[in-house]
């Protein structure tokens, strides 16, 4: 895929570089308490420019067969129609550093259900499955012109390999921790993207493992998930002490 937003984009290259007993708790309450912490974490919106003037942003998958394509997402295009109006606007101002993940998987990849895994064929290398959503493409490509650096990540293109985050892809996922272990005036990084029970869970579990918890927030309304109901991005969120925002 060769999109004319990235292909300037050399940023990488030149780096070279998740009870019972007295309180008798209600089991059902506690699920639900569970499936609504990511709304609780965010119901107060905040201004990232304010607060974190530099900080870095990873887009997590947000490709067009998890929005309208073989493997879309209810509120897929919701999510990232929010995310192209907040980087449409100031709010854009607060990233010197945006990271885009994509699945780049071969026809053949172990995920798929011809090949024995759980999900039809997606973003097949090559095809229109594997771009960015349009909209939030044209929302990036005017940031380069404010000297926000905009980088692809591939993952997932070996055939025997499931990567659901980046930084289990040997060659992104190394030179992404490279970059951010390399630049300690980064005030923060913010993750949002699809979906959020598989690839945005996996992403910040691992992002967390080599580097502060306290400087990660997940913006919780441009996220989508497969699974609506399901609780691990939560759960992780709150074991963690990772703050949600919203846009």
């Amino acid at each position: 895929m060769k999109k004319q937003i990235f292909g300037a984009i050399v940023l990488i290259a030149a780096l070279a570089i998740t009870g019972c007993g007295n309180k008798k708790t209600n089991k059902k309450e506690k699920v639900e308490e569970e499936r609504l912490t990511l709304e609780l974490n965010s119901k107060r919106p905040v201004n990232a420019l304010e607060e974190f003037p530099n900080r870095a942003l990873i887009i997590v998958d947000p490709q067009i067969d998890f929005i309208s394509g073989s493997l879309a997402t209810k509120k897929g295009a919701e999510a990232m129609d929010r995310l192209a109006e907040a980087l449409m606007s100031d709010q854009a101002k607060s990233y010197r550093w945006i990271f885009i993940t994509q699945d780049a998987h071969p026809e053949n990849h172990c995920s798929f259900k011809e090949q024995g895994g759980p999900f039809p064929p997606h973003c097949v290398q090559d095809t229109k499955g594997m771009e960015i959503y349009p909209r939030l493409h044209d929302a990036l490509e005017p940031l380069m012109n404010m000297n926000v650096q905009v980088a692809p990540m591939y993952k997932g293109d070996l055939a025997d390999k499931e990567e659901f985050s980046v930084f289990q892809n040997e060659h992104s996922g190394e030179k992404l921790r490279r970059t951010i272990n390399e630049f300690e005036n980064f005030d923060g990084i913010d993750v949002c993207g699809i979906a959020t029970d598989y690839c945005v869970y996996q992403t910040v579990k691992d992002l967390i493992e080599f580097y502060p918890a306290s400087k990660v927030r997940v913006i919780t309304n441009c996220i989508a998930a497969v699974d609506e109901n399901d609780t691990k991005l939560a759960k992780l969120m709150k074991k963690k002490h990772i703050k949600g925002i919203e846009f």
